[in-house]
């Protein structure tokens, strides 16, 4: 018997709730990611190489996984598209294969389990460190954004060690090279094991979120007005 395309569409949107991949970044794809809005000729060589990798990527995404091999996507720059790249790759993923990612902001993660401290809803600290270690995919956006400390180190060594010892795939974006992670975190046991587990990819040192919102808002006003 074939399989209703409704039912499809059902575990489709519970994989992407699972995921916590927002609503309007579902449809983004790494074949509809755009390189062309980059103004600097060097910028759009980045983007172009970033999309072949992550292109190939998705469509090996079983080889990776077989090595427990990730990518560490990298710039200074805000809205260069780390984000939009990362997500695209969390999209493909989900649509293509029968796998479970999640995607979350490092400061959003540290704030879930900072909230299992007065234990009111009888999650424990364990319990989430266990979730973020154990799913197949995860994807943590703006690594190195937030406030450092010796817990939050403390809690990131945690979850990457895991994920290194059972070979999940673990995508990271970040404002930081992975050589500039031990002035952030200088333990130094987190710079290594992103190196064991990431292949790090430089993205654009040059934003493109206000082209793409100017166009987007364009867009929409031509919609509603039709000029």
């Amino acid at each position: 018997m074939a399989i209703c395309n409704c039912r499809q569409d059902k575990e489709l949107l519970t994989k992407f709730k699972f995921a916590k991949i927002p609503i309007d970044l579902q449809d983004c794809t790494v074949k509809e990611f755009r390189t062309d809005i980059y103004q600097v000729e060097v910028n759009r060589m980045k983007a172009e190489f970033a999309k072949r990798v992550a292109t190939e990527f998705t469509e090996n995404f079983q080889e990776f996984k077989d090595q427990g091999k990730g990518l560490y996507l990298y710039s200074k720059t805000t809205g260069s598209g780390k984000s939009s790249l990362a997500v695209s790759i969390a999209n493909d993923i989900i649509r293509q294969l029968d796998v479970n990612v999640l995607y979350i902001s490092s400061a959003n993660m540290l704030n879930e389990l900072k909230n299992t401290f007065d234990n009111k809803n009888g999650i424990r600290e364990l319990d989430i460190l266990n979730y973020y270690g154990n799913v197949e995919v995860l994807i943590i956006d703006d690594f190195g954004v937030e406030k450092a400390s010796d817990w939050s180190e403390s809690i990131f060594t945690q979850i990457l060690e895991e994920r290194m010892n059972y070979k999940k795939v673990t995508i990271l974006t970040s404002n930081l090279s992975v050589e500039e992670l031990s002035g952030k975190y200088p333990a130094g046991r987190i710079q290594s094991r992103i190196e064991k587990i990431t292949f790090p990819l430089a993205m654009p040192e040059e934003s493109v979120r206000s082209i793409l919102a100017a166009e987007e808002n364009e867009g929409v006003f031509k919609k509603i007005f039709g000029v």
